[in-house]
């Protein structure tokens, strides 16, 4: 009797595995042909400005240099080559081609900037290895309700508060970005969810918009300060600047609160977003938490496929008086007493963030501190050089020194003097309308900053034009300046933002993805704009406008 074929056959099943594999097959090809092109593309604009330097008052080698950085940022967004490599041929392009220095090209690595970044990133290493930054993490679960709202509130208070004490917001966003991902792994928030991204939102809210209106939240406040004339210097201390910018402050926090709510407290699934902590579903999560490598002190190669996500629930023997948890519930609240490890990191990490804080009575370098720092970790067991060499993102900081270097490499170019000459008249423009002027100043700031990547070189030059235009039109200078700095942050483009680079790769871009940060980047940049307008009355009531 003759079998009719059923299409659940075994040979059918074979026939649509092997359909569906070409069809993969055909897709990467796709995208193998498309980065090729876009390689392609960006090198070729690359090429026709450098070869006809159109650009009306710029020399061959500004020119030049802002070719390959189109091209660069072509190769960035389309994935064409690894981050890092794209920024090393950048860098060696610079060099080779438009005739920069080296010393320019790589000047971020003699800097205090990028060793402050190494032992803030290795503070975070210690952090996570001792297990002290999972029992931070519960406590500040245990201390908020366990719903996404109060996480949320959570992260931007714990921003605004640590604002004032350590000067960079770098070192800030290095060190609170995996804490707010282990507090999204403790709830079950799934990676790159939107839940996890709205916390790294709030957590970037919460360290960037105090800056402003303190001084000391930042050394760019400091540069700022420094641009005033001497009357508005002695005008504006400490407390006054505060008085004079809390109503942004007060308006850019509440209206980010509720967008991040709006944007990302709503429609993921309970299975990845569960607000229990160990809630069903939760699985995922936990087999990605960092924190997994926190509860103990683990080898180097388990700490790294767990920062992989490849890590499947693997056992390492305790080591150093870690903390044992392997008889506990996920999650579980009750992590019991510090362990010695953890009380020698949270030793550490104290006495480096009072330093911190009070640079400006001991003078002692915030650079030196943090490398201290990193050296007692050694001294006293906190880590070793496996977990160092693995826990460190050393793609990420090298990503980062070049990516900060584009600064230097734009002054020695002459592109920020140019670029300040082009835009001069539109200033002069706004002079006569109090709202357009602070939302001019403001939106040319955005545009500029894709151009001028340093924020503290953006705004001596700023200064440099604003100061004498203020006291022609009768203008507080500081109103000028806060209006650059209140939107002088902006991530659209990773190498525009020091923080924004240090937060994002301290948990290896895992926690949000960069696409949808970088929608969040001009949300956050209207809110700043409405704080402007909103100051605008509260200012001219002050006599500052």
């Amino acid at each position: 009797m003759e079998r009719i074929a059923s299409p659940f056959s075994f040979g059918s099943m074979i026939d649509r595995v092997n359909c569906e594999g070409r069809r993969v097959l055909v897709k990467e090809e796709a995208k193998r042909r498309i980065k090729l092109g876009c390689a392609a593309a960006g090198a070729l604009v690359a090429a026709v400005l450098i070869a006809t330097c159109p650009i009306p008052g710029l020399s061959y080698q500004a020119t030049a240099v802002l070719g390959i950085l189109i091209m660069a940022i072509v190769w960035w967004i389309t994935g064409v080559l690894p981050e890092f490599v794209t920024a090393v041929v950048m860098a060696v392009l610079f060099v080779v081609v438009a005739g920069i220095s080296v010393g320019a090209t790589f000047s971020t690595f003699a800097s205090s900037t990028w060793w402050l970044l190494l032992s803030a990133f290795t503070l975070g290493v210690g952090m996570k290895t001792s297990g002290l930054m999972r029992r931070i993490a519960l406590a500040i679960v245990r201390k908020f309700p366990r719903t996404f709202r109060c996480q949320v509130i959570a992260q931007l208070v714990t921003g605004t508060v640590l604002g004032p004490l350590i000067p960079s917001l770098a070192v800030k966003g290095a060190m609170l970005a995996p804490l707010a991902m282990s507090i999204g792994d403790e709830l079950g928030y799934e990676r790159q969810g939107k839940r996890a991204t709205g916390l790294f939102a709030a957590m970037l809210v919460g360290i960037r918009t105090v800056a402003p209106t303190i001084v000391s939240a930042s050394v760019t406040g400091y540069a700022l300060m420094a641009t005033l004339p001497a009357d508005v210097q002695e005008q504006f201390n400490m407390a006054s600047w505060f008085v004079a910018a809390l109503p942004w402050l007060v308006v850019v926090l509440a209206l980010n609160y509720f967008l991040i709510m709006g944007m990302y407290g709503r429609g993921e699934k309970a299975g990845s977003g569960s607000e229990t902590v160990g809630a069903p579903g939760n699985a995922q999560s936990l087999k990605q938490s960092s924190l997994r490598c926190g509860t103990r002190f683990v080898g180097a190669a388990e700490c790294a496929d767990s920062r992989r996500g490849e890590a499947e629930s693997s056992v390492a023997e305790p080591s150093r008086g870690g903390t044992d948890l392997s008889d506990s519930q996920p999650g579980s609240d009750e992590l019991g007493p510090l362990s010695a490890v953890e009380k020698r990191m949270l030793a550490i990490i104290l006495v480096t963030v009072v330093l911190w804080a009070t640079e400006p009575f001991h003078h002692i370098s915030a650079m030196a501190v943090g490398l201290a720092a990193l050296v007692f970790m050694f001294v006293l067991k906190v880590i070793d050089v496996p977990a160092f060499k693995s826990g460190v993102n050393w793609t990420s900081l090298l990503f980062i020194g070049i990516a900060l270097g584009l600064g230097s490499v734009f002054a020695e170019a002459g592109l920020n003097d140019w670029v300040m000459q082009t835009c001069g008249p539109a200033f002069q423009a706004l002079a006569g309308n109090p709202y357009l002027l602070v939302l001019g100043i403001g939106v040319i700031t955005v545009v500029l900053r894709f151009l001028i990547v340093s924020e503290v070189a953006y705004l001596n030059l700023l200064m440099a034009f604003l100061v004498p235009m203020a006291a022609s039109v009768g203008v507080n200078p500081w109103v000028l300046g806060f209006s650059a700095y209140a939107l002088v942050i902006a991530w659209f483009a990773k190498y525009q933002s020091p923080i924004y680079l240090a937060a994002f790769y301290a948990v290896d871009g895992k926690m949000a993805k960069h696409s949808e940060l970088a929608k969040y980047c001009g949300v956050y940049l209207a809110t700043c704009l409405a704080g402007l307008v909103v100051c605008v009355p509260y200012w001219q009531w002050m006599g500052l406008l």
